[in-house]
């Protein structure tokens, strides 16, 4: 089999799940750090059914979005490679009676809380404060993707900013969004287990720690180091920093990442 060719945003929390995986089942793979603009050019060379990344190229195989690539890594791992597969079904919801299986939690995972803390941070940090966040989209670059990154910040930013709907209200209706969402998490993690579903990591875990990596920028982190959140971002994360959700969050990153 040919490398695996991993493409991904150095700042995605999407491309940090799948590059997780990744590592964590000894797949040997090569990064591609795309600068936003260009990523489309390339997914779309490449046959992907969007732009969005990550995309995993394995020959003339096509892998597109972080769950098909844990998908892809757990069924390509060696056996004696940890599996990330959810070894139980079920897990007690907010009212105690409704049981969420791990495919249920996962897609909740990514559809809802992934997208809004994305949402959440951007609205302030790239709208605001472009200068906090332009040095981790560019970290990793070729000096030329770098410079054309930087010439075309002003635009990236408008792109972006239409793209995600970003701005002051919609920062603060995902910031609501975003509370519920730990206040659900936390309800998950309230018996003190080590895991969201099972005895052993999953895929679910590997999700939940990558999506809110960016209130917690844990050191462990391959790309986050010395990116700072913006003024209203950071009074929120130092006030979320106690709640058992951002706790785990901090626990899973140190002891397997």
């Amino acid at each position: 089999m040919a490398t695996p060719v991993l493409y991904v945003f150095a700042i995605s929390h999407y491309c940090e799940k799948a590059r997780w995986a990744l590592d964590y089942q000894s797949i040997n793979y090569n990064i591609q750090h795309l600068p936003p603009g260009i990523h489309g050019r390339v997914a779309k060379k490449l046959g992907a059914p969007t732009s969005s990344l990550p995309i995993l190229q394995v020959g003339t195989q096509i892998i597109q979005g972080s769950g098909n690539i844990i998908s892809w890594a757990e069924a390509n791992k060696a056996a004696e490679s940890p599996t990330l597969a959810c070894d139980e079904t079920s897990q007690l919801d907010l009212d105690g009676l409704h049981k969420l299986s791990g495919e249920e939690i996962g897609k909740r995972l990514d559809d809802v809380l992934g997208v809004h803390v994305r949402r959440y941070y951007y609205s302030e940090a790239l709208v605001d404060y472009p200068q906090l966040v332009r040095p981790i989209f560019v970290r990793d670059l070729t000096p030329f993707q770098q410079g054309l990154t930087n010439i075309s910040w002003g635009v990236i930013r408008k792109l972006m900013a239409r793209k995600m709907d970003l701005g002051h209200s919609q920062g603060l209706e995902s910031r609501q969004l975003l509370e519920a969402e730990l206040d659900w998490l936390d309800q998950l993690l309230a018996g003190g287990g080590q895991y969201l579903i099972g005895r052993h990591l999953t895929r679910v875990d590997i999700t939940a720690a990558s999506l809110l990596a960016p209130l917690v920028l844990p050191q462990e982190h391959p790309t986050y180091a010395g990116i700072k959140w913006s003024p209203n971002v950071a009074v929120d994360c130092e006030t979320w920093q106690n709640r058992r959700s951002l706790q785990w969050v901090k626990e899973i990153y140190r002891k397997y990442r």
